[in-house]
């Protein structure tokens, strides 16, 4: 097998990986804002959504948001990273390094947001439970 049919598996298996991670923050994160917005805005009136419950809510949605944005942007980036390799071989190679940090930078912060809103999701209802962190 030749470098370049290695280095195409290799590739594949990258971009698998990746479509693997970014369809699990959609699934998780799209069901967790389409949840939690539909609980708040119904309980808008009670008194466990306070000011404090409210805000970390809406920080998580922002948080989650972004995620989702960021990782159809690696999505995105993969895609034209693929198209570019087909018609310009040369002009990719020559910035695989530049190409392969914008989606590293892409993917680390939408993660980062990911998890971030993730918690702020859990701060918000433990401590409308009662719980106080």
């Amino acid at each position: 097998m030749s470098s370049i049919e290695n280095n195409n598996e290799d590739w594949r298996e990258i971009r698998s990986r990746v479509d693997s991670i970014a369809n699990a923050v959609f699934l998780v994160a799209g069901g967790a804002l389409s949840l939690s917005i539909s609980v708040i805005l119904d309980k808008k009136t009670e008194p466990f959504i306070t000011p404090n419950v409210a805000r970390l809510a809406s920080e998580a949605w922002y948080f989650m948001l972004a995620s989702v944005i960021l990782f159809l942007l690696v999505k995105a980036h993969l895609v034209f990273q693929a198209f570019m390799l087909q018609v310009k071989t040369d002009f990719v190679s020559r910035r695989l390094a530049w190409f392969n940090s914008v989606g590293w930078i892409l993917g680390a912060i939408g993660f980062g947001c990911f998890a971030w809103g993730f918690i702020q999701m859990v701060r918000a209802a433990a401590i409308a439970v009662g719980v106080r962190l």
